[in-house]
């Protein structure tokens, strides 16, 4: 669901681990035989990746999604949990659990305001390119309108992402962030993606996902291993469970008060 619904959202967990940005491997850019060279135009690789994804009708029977998976984080050495609530059209909640509780990361958007809490900051607010990744995180349904999300989105060649054919699109969100992705050259599949931008202190973070093991879920296709790497830490998510149309209370995705307690 939303564009990487969360899948790709969950990515934002390795922000609390790693430090400035340096050099970072990404796939390189091959040049095609003469007659492979034409490309695809942005409005046929979004066609392309709506159809792979399930098509628009088989996300349109989708309005909320439950997903369940652990995170190995084997630079640090520890593992947790991990819990996403999502609802049409643009409601998220994200739980990271590490270390037996001892540091539960949260962050949601309700549809106007974003939050999260953390030991480090506690509860607050959020503002500024974390708001606005949180805003295009909980668009529910990505991969069936991806020009729509990313008007901007530009085909600019192809390159292998493993021994997998791929095209790379580039496209930007607010907050001056660039996000290169990898489409799947026969599927249309979302296969790997690189981002590079400002987090919310002004310091440039970068990182490079996988997108391994898509399966069906329901009538959609969703990645069920994403593989993280950032220049100081690398991350594995592993999806166990994902739920869809399972009653979800709005009151799930707003802020708690400060000194309620409350864990959502």
């Amino acid at each position: 669901m939303n564009r990487k619904f969360t899948y790709f959202g969950l990515a934002s967990i390795f922000l609390i681990y790693t430090g400035p940005a340096h050099s970072q491997t990404t796939p390189a850019p091959k040049d095609p035989p003469a007659a492979e060279a034409k490309l695809p135009t942005a409005d046929e690789l979004s066609e392309k990746c709506t159809k792979g994804s399930g098509g628009k009708d088989a996300w349109a029977k989708l309005n909320t999604m439950v997903m369940t998976g652990t995170v190995d984080i084997p630079t640090f050495g520890v593992s947790g949990k991990i819990e996403v609530f999502a609802k049409r059209p643009n409601k998220i909640l994200r739980t990271t659990n590490v270390m037996d509780g001892q540091f539960v990361q949260k962050e949601a958007f309700d549809g106007q305001t974003g939050w999260a809490s953390d030991p480090q900051k506690g509860l607050r607010a959020v503002t500024g390119a974390q708001l606005e990744q949180l805003r295009v995180e909980s668009v529910f349904d990505t991969d069936a309108r991806l020009k729509e999300v990313y008007p901007d989105l530009k085909v600019t060649g192809r390159t292998k992402v493993g021994d997998r054919e791929a095209y790379i699109a580039v496209a930007h969100e607010a907050g001056n962030k660039t996000i290169t992705m990898y489409f799947d050259a026969q599927s249309g599949l979302r296969i790997a993606e690189d981002s590079e931008g400002p987090d919310e202190t002004g310091t440039v973070m970068k990182a490079h996902m996988l997108f391994e093991d898509y399966r069906a879920a329901g009538d959609v296709q969703l990645p069920r291993t994403i593989r993280i790497e950032a220049p100081n830490v690398s991350l594995v998510i592993k999806i166990e469970e994902v739920k869809f149309n399972d009653p979800v209370d709005d009151a799930k995705f707003a802020m708690p008060a400060a000194d309620s307690g409350q864990t959502h």
